[in-house]
């Protein structure tokens, strides 16, 4: 936080011409963001004034006025501060100080012992011994005193349990809530008499009993002292059965708060219900319980419309403590937000280090207003999710795609062999077709699994093991075959495959190497990791998806320091099952580098200076299959050197090198005043009314799908069942 050094002048005196003269000089640092009261202290402790006995005044001159300025609340120091930053000069604008002692007087309505001390200006202390509190003197336009009143003789708390004339309260918030807390307790119901800013009258609910109490400020300050209280009930039993009126959903609020802390709790309204109950011993509704939570939350979380006012600062120190991140964010002519981008800089500079094959998807936020969380991700050399960029666009729609895949490129360019990855989002191919004109853009299988199985119900459980192992096959022999049943299946899944292009979803037909990466099941993991995280304002919602990156970042990092295998966890399984298959394995050596393997009678050709092999794993898995393991053996050769530099834990560390470091604290942000002041206004759509839906919102093309259509289990086809099947065989 930047600070500002301040030249002191005191122990002197002000003449008639409106100067400081005979003064003694000492020097201070004041912070921007500080307030009044930390300058009275930093004063205080650099000068050795007493403040239990002294007060203290802060003035200094302004060209072309004589009357000097007096700093008496946070307003004119953060004037002075303006003033202050404009010319940083020392000895510009010293402050000067006047140390005035307190008088002892007598104070009207307070207990024996109380003390009451006047000063010239309305000041407020907290020390650690005494509570003060600056007041105006009843019927007095001129003399201000300060009470001390020792913090033990003061109600600060709402757990009181007794309640008796005399006791002072804090405020009269704190006094209205230990009322509420009392008459649930003692099990009767009050109404208010009398209430406005100097008084606070109760009655019992019922008419004739004598039940009383009032309360009132000492002096107009926020003190509040019990007055009158007389705790004797003549009222009939029958007025204690009803409904109780002061379980409120503010006094319930206060109470579940500390369980709505944590965001991932699931805490329903029928839990509250039956908590209320447990506590309590009251009975309340479903719709106040749901009330009070919604009143915790705001308590908790602030208003969902003030989040987006924080972004701008959010965003401006996520930059600062990341350099060489790139964030943006979109407003609306409007000033209304519409878009945020996120990649931060350990997320950049290691993407060189992972294959380069990337999945998008988005799924819909839960808060108060609409929005679509998006991101992007790979895998790393262990198989671990390795987050790319993420952020928060109005829907999946054309305009919001293309903007997150503008970002995107400009904040990590177009590498050799790159591909995208997502679902059949028609947003997403079209966004993709324009920014990447000339990037292979794959689908999700089990995506596209999905559609065949809502658009073809016949036999779909024969077709998804044969489905599933066409899209993860090596050889065309294997995917030839494949396809073959399942034109015995159903031909209109065979033609409907390739209508959506096998280079989409079969890895062998795939134009670069998609590895392991065949569904969007990495995107998906990061959305389910953020079910609950998804109902918090945007503000909370985007730090808490930094938090958990960071957790993944620190905990991969860990992982690959401490791995002394050869290759990451998962691609050294793999080796390893690779090397079991190979032991009944004969090699026949043709050249240096090219050999036969025979596998239980059948020739496999396996070539070592290109690192293939005729079954096809060599070249895509990058590590050496059964085959290739059979010819290192014979030859004494490491395995280690026939796979891809991505696997290994050196390139593994390295994807680590940069951690996320934690955000400072927010009282600790030194944000521009251009930063402060900009506006963001909440989006303009807002969840609709009634229960969130928990099932996706559905694609144009699924949509487009008769629905409630039936077919037949013997031809497949619609508009008739098996019974009247007329392609059915007939017995002769």
């Amino acid at each position: 936080m930047a600070s500002l050094t301040v030249l002191l002048r005191h122990s002197g005196k002000w003449n008639d011409e409106g100067n400081y003269i005979d003064f003694s000089i000492e020097g201070i640092l004041i912070k921007e963001y500080a307030s009044f009261n930390d300058l009275v202290c930093s004063i205080s402790n650099q000068l050795g004034i007493d403040l239990s006995t002294n007060t203290i005044k802060i003035q200094y001159n302004v060209e072309g006025n004589r009357t000097p300025m007096e700093i008496h609340n946070d307003m004119g120091y953060r004037v002075y501060v303006k003033l202050k930053k404009e010319n940083r000069e020392f000895g510009m604008y010293p402050l000067c100080i006047t140390t005035m002692e307190k008088e002892l007087i007598s104070g009207d309505g307070l207990n024996q012992g109380d003390i009451v001390q006047i000063d010239e200006a309305v000041q407020m202390y907290d020390s650690d011994t005494y509570y003060t509190l600056a007041i105006e003197l009843a019927n007095s336009g001129e003399a201000i005193g300060v009470f001390e009143l020792h913090k033990d003789l003061i109600i600060s708390k709402t757990n009181q349990k007794e309640v008796m004339a005399g006791q002072v309260y804090k405020d009269k918030a704190t006094l209205k809530e230990v009322m509420n807390n009392y008459a649930i307790a003692q099990r009767f119901q009050f109404r208010v008499d009398r209430s406005n800013a100097v008084s606070y009258a109760l009655i019992c609910i019922s008419e004739d009993c004598d039940w009383r109490f009032k309360a009132s400020s000492i002096n107009k300050s926020e003190l509040f002292k019990v007055r009158e209280f007389n705790d004797n009930h003549t009222c009939p039993l029958k007025d204690k059965v009803y409904e109780q009126r002061q379980a409120s959903s503010s006094l319930i609020s206060g109470i579940i708060r500390t369980k709505l802390t944590n965001h991932k709790r699931k805490y329903t309204p029928r839990d509250i219900i039956d908590d209320v109950k447990s506590d309590l011993g009251v009975d309340v509704s479903y719709m106040l319980a749901w009330r009070a939570k919604e009143k915790a939350m705001n308590f908790l979380r602030g208003e969902p419309a003030d989040s987006y006012k924080k972004l701008p600062g959010y965003l401006y120190t996520m930059d600062k403590t990341y350099p060489g991140s790139y964030i943006r964010m979109e407003k609306s002519s409007k000033n209304e937000f519409m878009y945020v981008y996120i990649s931060l800089y350990a997320f950049i500079r290691v993407f060189d280090h992972c294959r380069p094959i990337v999945v998008v998807d988005g799924s819909h936020l839960k808060s108060y207003y609409t929005g679509t969380f998006v991101s992007a991700s790979t895998l790393d050399g262990a198989c671990h999710i390795l987050p790319l960029a993420y952020g928060v666009i109005d829907s999946e729609n054309d305009a919001a795609w293309t903007w997150f895949f503008e970002q995107f490129k400009i904040a990590y360019g177009v590498r050799e062999n790159m591909c995208i990855v997502s679902d059949r989002n028609e947003s997403i191919i079209k966004s993709v077709s324009r920014v990447y004109p000339d990037l292979p853009h794959c689908a999700c299988i089990w995506h596209l699994w999905n559609n065949v199985y809502k658009k073809f119900k016949k036999s779909h459980a024969k077709l998804s093991e044969i489905y599933f192992s066409m899209a993860k096959a090596y050889r065309q022999t294997e995917f030839d075959s494949l396809m073959e049943k399942v034109e015995k299946v159903d031909i209109r899944v065979k033609e409907y495959l390739e209508l959506a292009g096998y280079e989409k979803w079969a890895r062998l037909y795939a134009p670069v190497n998609r590895g392991w990466t065949m569904t969007s099941n990495i995107a998906e993991s990061i959305n389910a990791s953020l079910v609950s995280a998804r109902k918090l304002p945007i503000s909370d919602f985007l730090e808490e998806v930094r938090k958990m990156f960071g957790r993944w970042n620190c905990s991969n990092r860990k992982e690959a320091t401490q791995t002394y295998k050869t290759l990451g966890k998962k691609y050294q399984e793999m080796l390893e099952l690779n090397e079991t298959m190979c032991t009944r394995m004969t090699v026949v050596p043709s050249t240096e580098y090219l050999h036969t393997v025979n596998d239980g009678g059948r020739n496999y050709t396996v070539c070592l200076l290109e690192r293939k092999c005729v079954c096809g794993r060599f070249q895509i898995d990058e590590l050496p299959c059964p085959h290739a393991w059979a010819v290192l053996k014979s030859k004494f050769l490491m395995p280690e050197e026939y796979c891809s530099s991505y696997y290994k834990p050196s390139t593994i560390v390295m994807t680590y090198d940069v951690p996320v470091y934690p955000l400072p604290d927010k009282n600790d942000w030194n944000i521009p005043e251009h930063v402060a002041e900009e506006v963001v206004l909440p989006p303009k759509w807002k969840r609709p009314p009634g229960r969130p839906n928990k099932k996706r919102d559905k694609n144009l093309s699924e949509l487009l799908l008769p629905k409630n259509q039936h077919s037949c289990s013997i031809c497949g086809q619609g508009g008739h069942n098996k019974r009247t099947c007329r392609n059915a065989p007939r017995n002769k």
